[in-house]
């Protein structure tokens, strides 16, 4: 784990923007575009977090609601009866597969709740809203986003002043735009038993790894096993840097093998499986009636 101010340091003196503020707050934008996308396509260790906890007997036939902040399920797990779940996509469950499976879809195309009076301060753990206060939905543990700055913040109370978690190091944002649970990127999950039907009797617990904080003090750490991936992205993504520091499609692929050899797989026992999700028993005739 490494603060990413070396990094920048090395891209501004790359591109000789040490007297360019347009060029660095460039820079810093793709500094959090790519890392975004990393982070999005591997399970990488400092951004798995606990499980959740879906208690399946509350819910309806849409499903459970999923944390917003979830880039990616490693496994989901029935404690209880030690099952666990594998994904398939929703139109893809046939009657011949007889393991326990889930989904997860985009179940709405409207916000939770959308406001335009945010007040919300750099270094901030709250924010105020008259509009969110006068409405009296309930926001606890739900997910925010603020106005067009990255990141997406968990809630911590659902009265005013609203806390949330981690903390906010962005710019002062006075009287701006703000979405609560935002639906382009919230799913909800749907389980199922081997007999293709709805599973309403149990709780299951999620096992994901969620978006990052994002990247505004040079001491932000970029939660990323290397930083070479994710300097080569930057300057992959900025023409004016192919003059000076050219990148090739094999120094990315390079770079991207060693941070995923560098990072711990997920920890679970895979047992060999049948096409049924089932695990193969040795003390089981293989040759007997099937």
């Amino acid at each position: 784990m490494f603060p990413v101010g070396p990094m920048y340091d090395e891209l501004v003196d790359i591109l000789r923007a040490g007297s360019d503020t347009e060029m660095q707050n460039r820079i810093w934008r793709n500094l959090n575009y790519e890392r975004f996308e990393l982070c999005r396509e591997v399970s990488w260790e400092a951004l798995r977090c606990d499980p959740v906890t879906l208690d399946f007997t509350t819910a309806d036939s849409t499903g459970l609601w999923l944390p917003s902040d979830l880039y990616g399920i490693d496994v989901v797990w029935d404690d209880t009866n030690g099952v666990e779940f594998y994904e398939i996509g929703r139109a893809e469950a046939q009657p011949d597969e007889w393991g326990y499976r889930y989904w997860r879809y985009l179940p709405s195309r409207a916000n939770l709740f959308d406001g335009s009076d945010l007040i919300l301060e750099k270094d901030g753990s709250s924010f105020t809203s008259a509009s969110l206060t006068a409405d009296g939905t309930d926001v606890e543990d739900e997910y925010v986003m603020f106005g067009r700055e990255p990141g997406v913040y968990q809630l911590t109370s659902g009265t005013t002043p609203f806390t949330f978690e981690p903390t906010y190091r962005g710019p002062d944002l006075m009287q701006e735009n703000f979405v609560i649970r935002p639906w382009q990127i919230t799913q909800k999950m749907v389980i199922i038993d081997p007999d293709e039907d709805l599973l309403y009797d149990r709780s299951v617990d999620v096992y994901y790894w969620r978006s990052p904080p994002p990247l505004y003090r040079k001491e932000d750490i970029v939660m990323l096993p290397s930083l070479e991936i994710l300097k080569l992205r930057v300057l992959r993504s900025i023409p004016e840097a192919k003059a000076r520091y050219p990148v090739s499609e094999t120094m990315l692929n390079t770079a991207m093998r060693k941070a995923v050899r560098m990072n711990p797989k997920f920890s679970r026992f895979v047992a060999p499986m049948d096409k049924h999700f089932k695990r193969f028993d040795v003390n089981t005739n293989i040759f007997g009636a099937r």
